[in-house]
């Protein structure tokens, strides 16, 4: 190994681990799976660490797969010469594969892949297969691209295999035995260690035109017989099947032919040969276990594969798994040892005869993985259940209280798998799930979908994001991002994604713009920017909230159920949350992480008919990403769960919110009307209303993979947006220049994604600064209803008769210089007298609070200038500039 990688490994390692060093071994380093000071690794060679556990935990790990950056830039490390053109290929191949290159040189490559649309390059080991294909691994932090390896696109590989030079047609002839793998790198294993192997390429290829030509070399030759073919597939299911399935028709065809598997059932943790290989775990002993896991596999029914496990292991009473069913075998020594001696035959046969195996569930079932929230401490066992029947597999989490009785397991397997029984007694159970779980895989579990910044990735449903990788959820419903596991808790998926790499369309825009202009542009610049609510929090510690008000029929629903399809969400547009319960509001904020949530029709008139009424100023935390809503944990302590928020806040309705100044400064307002319409943009709103979401729903992914280039350009345009808020002057208030810098900033950003025009960009960024103002302006006006009360106060006081008679004027405060008291009541009655229009008591009741030229005091009852105790709305006199009050008065 290179020094410097050597030295940046041994770096790593002391750090993480915090070895003693004993001689030329690093020991008592903490262990990642138990916790325990038992990790060691030789020091002169540090690439394999293993716990000393080995019963109770036995994790071991590669620092090729623990730290894959410092393996991951082999071109820029050994670079690429005219006397060595694969210089990087061959470090590879070495290095990071662990093979031996001799005889290997000019079976492959050293090529270059691009990622056209993200403009991104790897170099590659390309292998040329027969049939004219080829077959390459991306060499370069392959982290950072959809797919690690490709296949030559439209050339045939199906039935051919692929072997080293070194092992021709008549070598493998004479061969006692071949390997047919899967990868490449899989069959490069078996070869560094003296056998035979062939890739297929996948465990679905069944290379007959491959072993056609071995059955001709076979005859030219004059051979009896063959190699006998071994068929060592991948753990998982796909593998398993297609090496039962394979060995048969290799049988058929006259092959001798078995299997070989990691482990006996073909499940558990997925490691391939080559991952074997590195860890010295290719040794003949542990090629022998190999052969008896593919016999196990392969057993024509339960009583043989009972026996092939008793006669292994020397259990006497077990479980174990045949076709798709769970059975239960026990051995009796005694009686095996008498019907030997009777009949005079092997202990083997003896056994056969004295199998006694029972089925104890009509499906068969495996502990996958334990998942946990710590947020909530909560946490389930997640289980996969096979039947016999041509039905896919159920999964299903299963408490801890159903797998510890017999009784509770069988009703949630019912529950769970249609038909599935549970016939075993509580200790068969028990010793089952302890088998299964004494290296169980954790599984962290997310409680929302979208973003999450302790894990730094992206969950959507069917698929993850992380540093700009996709990774698609697993067979076992998780996303395994290398050193962390991730998965969405709750079964609901309320994004359905359909994402191409190549494939990206932004046509849509054009009729955003001719739909809804500067208002359309600026609304999809909020929603861009909701994607990365996490990641601006993080950095400025706040996300206004955008208003989108106006008339029915100016497009707002159509424009935002059209932004939804962006994300994958179809057929909706938001929440009201008046007519929403406190857990339903509570879980519709906390459900989605850089993501909007969409408020429709919040602040009707209409009485609540739940136990509390909506207020915004609930919403105050939201800004600053902090808990809107808290509940208790059930336990015995006082521990309460307050989520953060981790969204982006969208309030859509026809009026413009009522609440306090603190709430108004956290809202950009848009307002949308009718002026602008004509048929063009009629017929542009149908096309976006119309629009697939197949073609479309991709757009977050996109987005999410662009995250540094982003955030970057969101950073760099948010400061020079503040500097010109600054030298426009037009506004001074720090909160408002914030949130509409970071509304410029996103949009920039997003432009770098998607082809807006200089035009309609220039002229959305004017509509931004235009909306500052307007926001400033409105925030220090008054609303109309209480602007309308003051007139009709003013009015009335200044005609009022002069007279000594004290109960008829308007302001019944004893401190008229310094406090106006007014009686609702008595307000009226002055207005109808006078002929006025009063606005009504309920508005005056809603909207007086926030008066601001006249700041409201308190409501209270007086001792009126009449003299009479009176119920009044009290109000303090305003200041001029000199410091007298409107009265003229010194204050």
């Amino acid at each position: 190994m290179r020094d410097d990688i050597f030295k940046e490994v041994s770096e790593r390692i002391a750090d993480e681990f915090r070895f003693e060093v004993k001689g030329n071994w690093l020991q008592k380093g903490k262990c990642p799976k138990c916790g325990r000071k038992e990790v060691f690794t030789r020091a002169d060679a540090p690439w394999v660490l293993k716990c000393g556990r080995l019963e109770k935990c036995g994790w071991d790990g590669h620092v090729k797969e623990l730290y894959s950056e410092i393996f991951d830039n082999w071109s820029s490390r050994y670079r690429a010469t005219e006397n060595n053109p694969t210089a990087a290929a061959d470090a590879y191949l070495r290095y990071a594969r662990g093979f031996e290159l001799d005889g290997l040189r000019g079976c492959y490559t050293e090529e270059i892949y691009k990622d056209r649309q993200r403009n991104l390059t790897s170099a590659t080991v390309r292998f040329q297969l027969p049939g004219g294909s080829y077959w390459e691994r991306l060499i370069d932090q392959p982290g950072r691209f959809d797919k690690k390896a490709h296949f030559a696109w439209g050339k045939p590989w199906k039935g051919h295999a692929w072997t080293a030079p070194d092992h021709h047609m008549p070598s493998i002839a004479n061969a006692e035995r071949l390997w047919i793998v899967e990868g490449i790198f899989d069959a490069l294993s078996f070869r560094q260690v003296g056998e035979f192997a062939a890739s297929a390429m996948s465990c679905n290829n069944y290379p007959d035109i491959f072993l056609k030509e071995l059955r001709k070399a076979i005859a030219d030759l004059g051979i009896t017989g063959g190699p006998e073919l071994i068929f060592a597939f991948d753990v998982g299911k796909a593998g398993v099947e297609y090496t039962r399935k394979f060995v048969k028709l290799a049988r058929e065809q006259g092959w001798r032919a078995t299997a070989a598997q990691v482990n006996p059932e073909g499940e558990g943790e997925k490691r391939d040969w080559n991952d074997l290989l590195s860890r010295k775990r290719l040794e003949p002993d542990h090629l022998t276990e190999y052969l008896w896991n593919g016999e196990v596999l392969i057993a024509p029914n339960a009583t043989e594969k009972a026996c092939l496990i008793y006669n292994r292991k020397g259990w006497s009473s077990f479980s174990f798994v045949h076709n798709s069913r769970t059975w239960w075998a026990h051995f009796n020594e005694a009686r095996i040892a008498e019907v030997q001696v009777k009949e005079g035959i092997t202990k083997k046969a003896a056994a056969k005869g004295c199998a006694n195996v029972e089925e104890i569930a009509n499906c068969a079932f495996r502990v996958l993985y334990f998942q946990r929230d710590d947020a909530t401490d909560e946490s389930q066992y997640y289980l996969r259940v096979d039947s016999p029947s041509d039905r896919p597999p159920s999964k299903a989490a299963f408490s801890p209280a159903s797998l510890s009785a017999g009784a509770e397991f069988k009703k949630r397997l019912l529950a769970v798998s249609p038909g599935g029984q549970w016939t075993g007694t509580t200790e068969q159970l028990d010793r089952l799930i302890s088998g299964q779980t004494s290296r169980i895989k954790i599984v962290e579990t997310l409680d929302f979908t979208g973003y999450s910044r302790d894990h730094a990735a992206w969950v959507l449903g069917d698929i993850g994001i992380k540093d700009g990788r996709v990774v698609r959820v697993n067979e076992e419903d998780y996303f395994d991002f290398g050193k962390m596991s991730l998965k969405l808790r709750s079964n609901e998926r309320i994004l359905s994604i359909d994402y191409d790499a190549d494939s990206f369309h932004a046509k849509w825009l054009v009729d955003i713009w001719v739909a809804w202009g500067t208002n359309g542009l600026v609304t999809v610049a909020f929603w861009f920017m909701s994607l990365f609510a996490e990641q601006i929090r993080a950095q400025q510690k706040s996300l206004a909230f955008l208003e989108m008000t106006g008339d029915p029929g100016t497009g707002k629903s159509t424009l935002i159920e059209f932004l939804w399809k962006l994300l994958g969400r179809e057929n909706y547009e938001g929440f009201d949350p008046q007519k929403a319960t406190t857990v339903a509001l509570a879980r519709n904020l906390g459900k989605v992480a850089n993501m909007p949530v969409v408020l429709i029709e919040g602040d009707r008139d209409e009485k609540a008919v739940h136990a509390k009424r909506f207020e915004w100023e609930e919403l105050k935390t939201a800004y600053n990403g902090r808990s809107v809503r808290s509940r208790g944990v059930k336990s015995g302590g006082n521990e309460t769960y307050e989520p953060p928020f981790r969204a982006a806040i969208i309030i859509e309705q026809n009026n413009a919110v009522n609440a306090s100044p603190a709430v108004l400064e956290r809202i950009m307002q848009l307002r949308f009307d009718k002026s602008h319409f004509s048929a063009a943009t009629k017929s542009a709103a149908e096309r976006i209303e119309q629009w697939p979401m197949d073609d479309i729903s991709g757009f977050i992914v996109h987005a999410a993979r662009r995250e540094a280039d982003v955030m970057k350009i969101f950073r760099e345009s948010f400061l020079k947006a503040e500097k010109e808020f600054e030298q426009r002057g037009e506004v001074r208030h720090v909160r408002i220049i914030k949130n509409h810098s970071q509304l410029v900033g996103a949009l920039e950003a997003m432009a770098s994604i998607l082809p807006i025009p200089d035009t309609a960009l220039e002229q959305t960024r004017n509509r931004i600064f235009q909306m500052a103002a307007e926001r400033k302006a409105a925030i220090s006006a008054d609303h109309d209803v209480v602007q309308k009360f003051w007139e009709l106060f003013d009015w009335i006081q200044s005609n009022e008769e002069d007279t000594l008679d004290p109960k008829h004027h308007i302001n019944q405060h004893r401190k008229p210089e310094d406090y106006i008291a007014v009686a609702l009541p008595h307000f009226e009655e002055k207005c109808r007298h006078r002929g006025l229009t009063a606005p009504s008591t309920d508005d005056l009741k809603k909207y007086l609070k926030t008066s601001k030229r006249r700041r409201f005091f308190k409501a209270d009852t007086v001792n009126g200038v009449g003299g009479k105790h009176i119920h009044c709305w009290i109000f303090e006199q305003p200041k001029a500039a000199d410091g007298r009050n409107s009265q003229g008065r010194n204050a």
